[in-house]
This record gives C-alpha cells, sequence and structure tokens, in this order.
C-alpha cells in the first residue's frame, strides 16, 4: 500500500480519537491513558513513514513492518468506524421510540467495556510496531515534515456549484455567519474542520465564489497552504493573489520586506482570505501569522480548512467557534439524500470513491441501474418503495460494511447476490412488513456480526436453515417478529461467536430451545422482553458459563418464584452475575 494512504488513515485515526465519542466511551473503564499512548505511538510512526518508503525498497523486513502496520491501523479504522456507527444506531432507535436496544443493548456499559477491550488491544499490538520500529533506527525527518509536504495538490479557488452535491445548507449556514458580523468588528478566523474526504475544500471554493461573499469584501484572496507551514512562503503567496497581476518575483524579498507589503495590501480594504488545507500543530508558529493578519482592516474574516480539531483550537478567535463539516453529508465519500427524488439519478454512479450512502427515510421509487459501480461503498442505507431489488444490484457492492433497510414497507425480497457481500458486517431489516423470507445465500454471509431485525410482521424464522453458516455472528436483535414461534437450528452455526442476543415483543415466542440456548456458549449477554408466551428457560442453562446479564421482562415466567433465589429453577440461572427479572 503507498504509504501517502497510510498517512492518510493515520491522521483520520489520530483525529477521530481524540473525539468526544471515543473519549467518552473509555472513561469508565480507564483507558484514556491507553488513547493517549495511541495518539503518541502513531504520531512517532507518521513521523518516519517517509523513511520507511524509502528503505522498504531494499529490505524485505521493512516492507513486511509496513504491511503489518497497514493492518493495525485498518483495523483501528473499523474500531473508529463502530464507534461511529453506534452513534448512528442511537440516533435511529430515537426515531423508532419503541426500540429498547439497537444492536448492543439499552445499556451503553456493555458497548463501552467491548471497546475499551479492543483499544487495549490495539494499543498493545502499536506497541510492539513501535519496538520493531526502534530497531530499525528509522529516521525522523522533521525537517522535510513528509506528512504535511505535498499531502495534495495545489488548490484554486474555482468550482462548478454543479458538480457538487449536498452542500447548500452548509453554505448557507457559513455565508451568512460572514456577512453577519459589523464593520468595526476585528478580524475573525473561522475554521472549516473535518475529516479527509469530506470535500472541505470544495465546501470553502462554494462560499468562496458566492455573489454575497463578493460583494461585501473588497478583496478576496484564496492560498493553498498544504505543506509545511512556512510564513514566509505563505505571505509571497498571499502577495501573488492580491496582486495578480504584478510580475514581481518576491523571493529576493526579506520577512520584513514582505511583512510590509501584506500590511499595504490589507490595511485598507475589508478582505476575505482563505487558507486551504492547514496541518500546522504548533501555536507559536501559528501567532507569527495571525499578529499580522488580525491587525488589519476590521469587519475583515479568514477562513481556515483543515483536518485537524487541534489545528482548529488553535487558529480559531475567541468569538467564533469552529465550522464542523458533517461527517453525513459528503462531496465524494460520504453522502446523504434526505428529499430525494423519485428516482435517483444515474449519475451519482460516477462517485466512485463513495464510501457512505444513506437514503434512510429518503423513500426512493427506484435505485439508479449502474448501483453495482459504486466498488467503494462501504455503508448503504436503503427506505425505498421498490417491491424488489435490482438483480445483482447490491450483490456487486463487494466493499459493503454495513447495510440497513428502514420502512421498506413493499419489499418483498432482497434479491439474488446478497451471498457475494463478503465483506458485510453490520445487516439491519426494520420495517419491511411484506418480506416473507430471507435469501438462500444469507448463509454465505460468514463475515456477518451484527444481524437486527424488527417488525418484518411477515417474516418467518422457524426454517432450519435460517440463520445457517452465520459463524461470525456475534449479536442478535430479534424484535416485533409475530411469525417467530421456535429458534431455528441453524443458529447453532454461531455457537462459538455469539456474545449476545435480544429477543424482544414477539407475541408468539414460545419458549428458548433446549437444543439451541444452552449451546451458545459464547454468549454474554441474554434478554426475553415483552414475549407473553414464554414461561421457562431449558435446562442445561448452567453450561452458559460466560453469560454475565440476564434481562427478563413481561413473560410468563416473571409470575413464578421459580426464578427467584430459592425457587426450583433458580440453579439453572444461579451462576449469573447481574440478573433482572421483572414484571
Amino acid at each position: 500500500m503507498a504509504e501517502t494512504i497510510l498517512v492518510d488513515i493515520a491522521g483520520h485515526v489520530l483525529s477521530s480519537l481524540g473525539s468526544y465519542a471515543i473519549q467518552h466511551i473509555g472513561l469508565p473503564f480507564g483507558v484514556k491513558g491507553e488513547l493517549r499512548k495511541m495518539e503518541n505511538n502513531i504520531s512517532t510512526i507518521k513521523n518516519v513513514l517517509l523513511d520507511a518508503q524509502e528503505k522498504q525498497m531494499s529490505n524485505r523486513a521493512v516492507k513486511e513492518w509496513l504491511e503489518r502496520l497497514k493492518i493495525i491501523l485498518y483495523d483501528a479504522e473499523d474500531l473508529l468506524d463502530e464507534v461511529a456507527t453506534e452513534t448512528k444506531r442511537r440516533q435511529v432507535e430515537s426515531l423508532m421510540r419503541k426500540v429498547h436496544y439497537f444492536f448492543t443493548g439499552s445499556n451503553p456499559l456493555v458497548f463501552r467495556y467491548v471497546v475499551s477491550c479492543k483499544i487495549r488491544d490495539i494499543g498493545k499490538r502499536l506497541d510492539e510496531i513501535v519496538l520493531q520500529m526502534n530497531a530499525f533506527k528509522f529516521v525522523v525527518k522533521l525537517v522535510e515534515r513528509p506528512i504535511q509536504i505535498n499531502r495534495r495538490e495545489e488548490t484554486i479557488s474555482f468550482v462548478n456549484p454543479v458538480t457538487v452535491i449536498g452542500r447548500d445548507a452548509d453554505k448557507e449556514k457559513l455565508v451568512r455567519l460572514l456577512l453577519s458580523s459589523g464593520d468595526e468588528e476585528n478580524v475573525a478566523i473561522i475554521p472549516i474542520v473535518g475529516m479527509g474526504g469530506l470535500g472541505k475544500t470544495t465546501f470553502a471554493q462554494l462560499v468562496y465564489n458566492d455573489d454575497r461573499i463578493h460583494k461585501h469584501f473588497t478583496k478576496r484572496l484564496w492560498v493553498c497552504i498544504s505543506g509545511d507551514f512556512d510564513v514566509r512562503r505563505i505571505l509571497i503567496k498571499l502577495l501573488q493573489a492580491g496582486y495578480p497581476d504584478r510580475d514581481t518575483s518576491y523571493s529576493n524579498k526579506g520577512l520584513e520586506q514582505l511583512q510590509n507589503r501584506v500590511r499595504n495590501l490589507l490595511r485598507e480594504d475589508k478582505f476575505i482570505l482563505f487558507l486551504d488545507d492547514v496541518w500546522n500543530e504548533d501555536r507559536v508558529e501559528w501567532k507569527k501569522l495571525e499578529d499580522l493578519l488580525i491587525t488589519q482592516a476590521k469587519g475583515s474574516r479568514i477562513v481556515v480548512t483543515t483536518r485537524s480539531k487541534m489545528v482548529a483550537s488553535i487558529v480559531r478567535t475567541s468569538t467564533v467557534e469552529p465550522y464542523e463539516l458533517r461527517e453525513n453529508i459528503g462531496k465524494l465519500k460520504l453522502l446523504r439524500y434526505i428529499d430525494a427524488p423519485a428516482n435517483l439519478p444515474n449519475s451519482l454512479c460516477m462517485l466512485l470513491n463513495l464510501q457512505y450512502l444513506d437514503l434512510c427515510q429518503s423513500h426512493v421509487y427506484g435505485l439508479p441501474e449502474d448501483l453495482w459501480k459504486l466498488i467503494s461503498l462501504r455503508f448503504l442505507g436503503l427506505t425505498t418503495t421498490l417491491a424488489r431489488l435490482p438483480k445483482e444490484g447490491i450483490g456487486r457492492l463487494t466493499s459493503l460494511r454495513m447495510l440497513f433497510f428502514y420502512k421498506c414497507f413493499n419489499l418483498e425480497s432482497l434479491g439474488e447476490g446478497i451471498e457475494y457481500l463478503s465483506c458485510l458486517r453490520d445487516l439491519a431489516l426494520w420495517n419491511c412488513s411484506k418480506l416473507v423470507s430471507l435469501p438462500a445465500g444469507f448463509r454465505d454471509l460468514t463475515s456477518l456480526e451484527r444481524l437486527e431485525i424488527g417488525s418484518c410482521k411477515s417474516l418467518n424464522l422457524s426454517e432450519d436453515d435460517d440463520f445457517k453458516g452465520l459463524r461470525s455472528l456475534k449479536r442478535l436483535g430479534l424484535r416485533h417478529l409475530p411469525g417467530l414461534v421456535n429458534l431455528p437450528n441453524g443458529l447453532l452455526d454461531a455457537a462459538a461467536t455469539l456474545t449476545r442476543f435480544d429477543i424482544e415483543f414477539c407475541r408468539n415466542f414460545t419458549s428458548p430451545s433446549e437444543s439451541i440456548l444452552p449451546n451458545l456458549l459464547s454468549l454474554q449477554s441474554l434478554a426475553i422482553v415483552d414475549c407473553r408466551k414464554v414461561a421457562s428457560l431449558p435446562e442445561g442453562m448452567q453450561r452458559l458459563t460466560k453469560l454475565q446479564d440476564l434481562f427478563i421482562s413481561r413473560c410468563r415466567l416473571n409470575t413464578t418464584i421459580r426464578y427467584r433465589e430459592g425457587g426450583e429453577d433458580w440453579p439453572k440461572i444461579a451462576h449469573v452475575p447481574n440478573i433482572k427479572i421483572d414484571g
């Protein structure tokens, strides 16, 4: 893998590690120190990637080290994706209201515990990678700053607004913010922050070219930083942007001369300056530029685009909050339709780098016939009026990791080709009221780890083949399924991996089978809620030695004292540390 890609992944991991969600998750289980150590390790690794790239050509051990690093960074990225997905699920849950659990259950401590364990594991592997790195004696090329220099091509201020999808609301919000100031206010600095691929530069270009911005500010300037934060180089670029018609060389000018010329450029006229792709996290270096700029014409504005929240905190002025570009509405990699047209345009399929497509609650009539061309797609959420999905359309999206069907009321079949989704880890089917059965290819989803099925009133899950082949399944939620009577024998294929199982509001479900439930030996959490026909738990529950949490509510067995301490069936569950049985 090209090291530039490794750097991007490392940068994404670093920025995400500092997010509120991941920091908050780690607090109850004491991994805040691990998170700091991970940040330090990844930062150290980033500094030697340029040297490692050069040495791998002649040293096979270095090449293998880079491959191991790639796997660890991908695992870290997957973990962060999992946290982001959990946040998304809880947002969906708030819409459903009736649902008590969404994959991980109502108790967030369970999810935090799992994430914390994964953080420790990745941290330990990173420690080993750093030890190996030290043995190679890589050179830390701080002067060249390989992480920053030439991260991208030089950007310009022009953009064709027709090619930009889904940014109108964001643009209006930022334009209003830029125009709201009075002429007597000091120069304000507004950072635009967001992960790579969200289209920050394109968004900034849209704002730069807005007619209202053009009329409000006498001078508009665009400077692409995208490399070492060298104040002298930035001043030269700023002068070139301010005097585009002058055939003047500034390279022979001293720093004092350059500063004087910039003051002359910006002193009188109200200006707006866009500094694109800033990576500098050195507060002292930034201060050298800031002190010069903020003392110029009052009412002026400076817009800074960056991936780093640290940069955003350094450059922002005290009165203006950073403008965070939302991660679910992106130009190239992330896209969300809310008020979608009846039929999505086929041109959507030209976004070959698209990774996240959310059509939940869009109620589209049809999907583009070239949907299969979105080969980079990792998340797909659908709300559609279709009865059947396009033949092989979804089955050819082999990079998919998460697939959500929400309120697809007419959907009768998931279609052919689902067996080819070898990377699929999360699948949710919610409110697909006409869906009768799971497709035959379901058993080939060998990477599936989380499955949620709810409010599919026509779905019959009692066939022995249902859930067969799901040997990686870790979490299963079955809710509001009147067709569920017994557990299918195919569930035994997940006996070695299933850790969480929730059955809720299944009014015809009679009892967890004695041949199935006691054999799910990896089970750590079991919830049976509002299943009125469940009167007992099967024999053999004592074999579930890993079971930590048992929650049973509004079932027939709640009315008996057999499962209370000292009761006839108490020995079945006495080994479980956390038990809650209520009416």
